[in-house]
C-alpha cells in the first residue's frame, strides 16, 4: 500500500512539473502577453528599459570588440549608423539554432536597406565554427566566450535579440526566440518602409 501510495505521489509531482515547464515555455514564447498590448505590431520586449538603462546598454553593445571565427578583432561600433540586429546565441541552445535561418534570410534581405545583423555566440569558438560549417549564416558570427563580463548588458538567457536603430536607440529587445513576423514589422519601420 506504501509502495502505490509513493508511486502516485511521484506520477502527480512529475505531472506537476511538466505543467509548469510548459506554462513558463508557453508564457517565455507567447507573443500575446499582457504587457505587449498597445505596443505597435511586432514591438515586443522581453524587459521595459529605462532610458537610461537602455543607452548604457547600447554603449555597452557598441563598446564591444569580438573576434570573429578567424580569430580577427571586429568592433561593433563598425555598424553604428545602421540598423543593427544583435542576436546573442549558443551552438547547444535550441532556439537558437531554430531561429538562426530565419535571421539569416532576413540579412540577405534587409541588407541593401542598411539592416546589419550580427550573431554573438556565447560559447567556445570551435563549436561556433563547427555549427557554421554545417548551418551556414549570411552575416557575421563573432565570439564572446562564456566566461566573458559584458558591463552594461542585461543578457540573461539566449537567444536574446536586441534592435538598435540608426539612431543608437534600442527599438526591440526580446529573450527567447524571435521569428520573422515578429521582427520584420520593426525592420519595415525602421527603414521607411
Amino acid at each position: 500500500m506504501k509502495e502505490q501510495t509513493a508511486l502516485r505521489v511521484a506520477i502527480a509531482a512529475g505531472v506537476a512539473s511538466l505543467l509548469t515547464v510548459g506554462l513558463l515555455g508557453y508564457r517565455l514564447l507567447n507573443h500575446t502577453s499582457p504587457e505587449s498590448v498597445g505596443r505597435p505590431p511586432g514591438l515586443i520586449s522581453a524587459q521595459a528599459l529605462t532610458p537610461e538603462e537602455a543607452k548604457v546598454a547600447v554603449d555597452a553593445i557598441f563598446a564591444l570588440n569580438l573576434p570573429d571565427l578567424d580569430g580577427r578583432p571586429q568592433p561593433i561600433a563598425q555598424w553604428r549608423g545602421k540598423v543593427l540586429v544583435v542576436n546573442f546565441w549558443a551552438s547547444w541552445c535550441k532556439p537558437c539554432v531554430d531561429e538562426m535561418p530565419a535571421l539569416s534570410r532576413m540579412n540577405s534581405h534587409y541588407t541593401a536597406w542598411g539592416v546589419q545583423f550580427v550573431g554573438i555566440g556565447v560559447d567556445a569558438a570551435e563549436k561556433l565554427a563547427a555549427f557554421v560549417r554545417t548551418t551556414p549564416v549570411s552575416y557575421p558570427v563573432l565570439v564572446a566566450s562564456p566566461a566573458a563580463a559584458m558591463p552594461g548588458l542585461q543578457v540573461k538567457g539566449l537567444p536574446y535579440t536586441v534592435v538598435i536603430g540608426r539612431d543608437g536607440r534600442i527599438e526591440m529587445t526580446r529573450l527567447g526566440r524571435i521569428d520573422e513576423e515578429s521582427l520584420e514589422p520593426v525592420l519595415r519601420r525602421l527603414i521607411g518602409q
